[in-house]
């Protein structure tokens, strides 16, 4: 399965360079992109290296579920909070500054509560991270790299972010993110059998050995795992106001790595694995929540 990785680290690093290409160097003849226009924020979900609009408001739904709101502190700072309903809550603050021309830097954090306080549901993670942005407010691509702690894994574990945005017309673009980690996880309650101090598996009934089954002890075994998140999407701008939008594209989950083996009563023995591939449409909604920014940045879109 390492084959996917390789294959779409390659495809984004060589979107990476060609945005580079494109974009260190001003294009004088590009329109003037004096105004952010409900690029800045996220690519999807993955912060970019362009804030939110200072004293603007920004509300974002993602597939009816994940429910953001981003406020612009100030030019570099932005405070963002959320509801994954029914399940989570999280509260997201990022620093982004430019560093030189057509660069940004930006350190983050992602702070995610599970709503339900039951032990055996209760998730808490937390994931810190720093990367960096290239390019202009149209076409722009960020590359950056976090650490992940929750409870729901057994140790904390590096993630890799890309994200882009493309301007493909004066109202669309495309834009993309894709998150990777590896480690391990925990497989709960696998059936194994009961050894006994010679070895040999232990019966249930051990005066009929030739019936009887073998005792099983339910335990958790921990397995590689390689785990990523991808979404892509058009965003499309509306004609009549500039402060609302619609995305739309698809989404993809995927986990492989790990292979295990489970154990029956009467010598039979499974193989199972963590792969799963859950690909889902995905579909974004943004909207201004009132416009709070100076006067001279409220413009209409750029012509």
């Amino acid at each position: 399965m390492f084959y996917r990785v390789v294959l779409m680290v390659l495809f984004f690093s060589l979107a990476l360079n060609g945005w580079a290409e494109r974009n260190i160097v001003p294009d004088t003849t590009a329109p003037d992109s004096t105004e952010i226009v409900l690029i800045g924020g996220r690519y999807v979900f993955m912060q970019s290296g362009f804030p939110v609009e200072k004293r603007t408001l920004q509300y974002q739904n993602l597939n009816g579920l994940v429910n953001d709101i981003q406020y612009g502190i100030t030019d570099e700072i932005t405070l963002a909070g959320g509801l994954v309903l029914p399940f989570y809550a999280y509260i997201a603050p990022q620093y982004s500054v430019e560093v030189a021309k057509n660069q940004r830097m930006i350190v983050g954090d992602v702070l995610t509560s599970s709503l339900i306080s039951e032990n055996d549901v209760f998730i808490r993670a937390n994931l810190i991270y720093g990367g960096y942005t290239i390019g202009n407010i149209d076409n722009h691509a960020t590359l950056a790299m976090g650490y992940l702690s929750t409870n729901r894994l057994p140790e904390g574990s590096l993630v890799f972010q890309f994200g882009g945005c493309k301007r493909l017309s004066e109202r669309i673009f495309l834009l993309g993110e894709m998150w990777y980690s590896s480690g391990r996880q925990n497989m709960p309650q696998v059936n194994q059998w009961v050894y006994g101090s010679a070895g040999q598996r232990l019966l249930v009934d051990e005066s009929n050995p030739l019936t009887s089954p073998f005792v099983l002890k339910p335990k958790d075994i921990l397995v590689p795992r390689n785990s990523i998140y991808a979404n892509v999407q058009f965003r499309l701008i509306s004609t009549k106001n500039s402060n609302k939008s619609w995305s739309f594209g698809l989404m993809y989950f995927g986990n492989w790595g790990g292979e295990y083996l489970e154990h029956g009563p009467y010598g039979e023995v499974r193989k199972v694995n963590n792969l799963y591939n859950l690909p889902l449409p995905s579909i974004s909604f943004i909207q201004r929540i009132g416009d709070f920014r100076p006067s001279k940045l409220k413009n209409p879109l750029r012509k």
